[in-house]
């Protein structure tokens, strides 16, 4: 199987956008620096890039804890059916007020909670059954066995608002990258917010935002997929 690059990815979201935002006339024309063009009555790059909360660089960050946290359900759920060879199905979230730091101890630290529950029936483990795992925020439990069970990871969705000053960082850092574009006659940002990536779970809509300075983009659009929600930044 192919591995799905960042632009695949990005072209899906542009995709999802066009259907969404009244582009003017002509022929879209995928590519790099920009990822899109669109070749008509003007040639508009579009460079099109996700709104993370955060720098992937840093630990506490929801895609290195995501990783992390893929690993210790993974090593967790190994080790249960080695030792039980049970094989029923436990979902988890994780909170994200409680960054994961010592895995190998909240491996363990599940592997008990699974052996305490693994005879309790279908349904939500009580938080008291866990509060020993600052970590958990949400645990279900699939008592029917299954040929091949799956333990996983669920997103808790929180909805935050969206960081002016973290939009206007990603603003910046693509700015210094413009040199590198392709000619056009204006350049857009396209900021895309994934509704299904808890690494930028977010909400747009600011009452009052004040719209951004940039004498790169001629538009700066924030779009979340799913919804179809928009915000116009400049």
């Amino acid at each position: 199987m192919n591995k799905i690059t960042n632009q695949d990815i990005e072209r899906n979201y542009f995709e999802k956008f066009r259907k969404d935002y009244p582009l003017p006339p002509g022929t879209i024309v995928y590519g790099d620096s920009p990822d899109v063009i669109i070749e008509g009555q003007r040639r508009i790059g579009i460079e099109v890039t996700s709104f993370f909360l955060e720098e992937g660089s840093l630990p506490q960050s929801e895609q290195a804890q995501r990783k992390l946290r893929e690993k210790v359900v993974s090593q967790a759920e190994r080790i249960f059916r080695a030792a039980h060879g049970k094989k029923i199905e436990i979902t988890f979230a994780f909170d994200k007020a409680g960054p994961t730091r010592d895995w190998k101890n909240l491996v363990k630290a599940i592997v008990e909670l699974a052996n305490e529950i693994q005879g309790s029936n279908t349904g939500v483990v009580e938080k008291d059954v866990y509060k020993a795992i600052p970590e958990l925020s949400y645990v279900y439990l699939n008592a029917q066995e299954y040929d091949d069970p799956k333990w996983r990871l669920v997103h808790d969705y929180d909805g935050g608002i969206m960081s002016g000053d973290r939009l206007l960082n990603i603003v910046r850092t693509k700015e210094l990258r413009a040199g590198k574009y392709k000619t056009c006659d204006a350049y857009w940002l396209l900021v895309v917010v994934d509704f299904m990536n808890p690494a930028q779970d977010q909400e747009i809509r600011i009452d009052g935002f004040r719209k951004l300075e940039t004498e790169v983009f001629e538009r700066v659009i924030i779009y979340k997929t799913l919804l179809g929600h928009m915000l116009e930044a400049k």
